[in-house]
């Protein structure tokens, strides 16, 4: 029987060292012009799956392609990866306002907060709420609180 540090340092410890090492070996081997749009998101040690955001929608459609030529790339480097998993993610632009970086809120983003309001009967929850959920959407993109 195994014991639990074993256990720990086979699965999740050997998985965030080789997440590092994923980080350090992806920004080595992509093209300049890609190190903007992909950042190496999440990595499975059972699977042997690797995540990769991509900002845009344009690349993301390309890289779906180049999937095999990067996993052996990745394996050449000392990786061992058997798949590679490209997941589009839309990146918002932060703004600076009085020395505090905030998100602009989006329509997309103002419709769901009214939605969500306009289903609370109580108006002092409700205004509440929506206070809430604009000073939420200032610091976090909206991608946060949906995806996940």
């Amino acid at each position: 029987m195994m014991k639990l540090s074993q256990m720990l340092n086979n699965n999740s410890y050997s998985a965030v060292m080789q997440m590092s090492i994923i980080y350090k070996v992806w920004y080595s081997i992509i093209m300049d012009n890609l190190k903007e749009v992909t950042t190496p998101y999440n990595f499975d040690p059972y699977t042997k799956t690797l995540t990769i955001k991509v900002y845009d929608n344009m690349w993301y459609s390309n890289l779906q392609y180049l999937a095999d030529d990067f996993k052996e790339k990745l394996n050449e480097n000392g990786l061992t990866i058997s798949k590679i998993i490209f997941k589009y993610t839309p990146k918002y632009e932060k703004i600076k306002k009085n020395n505090e970086i905030c998100y602009e809120i989006t329509k997309k983003c103002q419709n769901y907060i009214e939605n969500s309001v306009k289903k609370i009967d109580n108006k002092n929850i409700a205004e509440k709420f929506k206070v809430y959920l604009l000073n939420y959407f200032k610091h976090n993109s909206f991608e946060s609180w949906i995806i996940k």
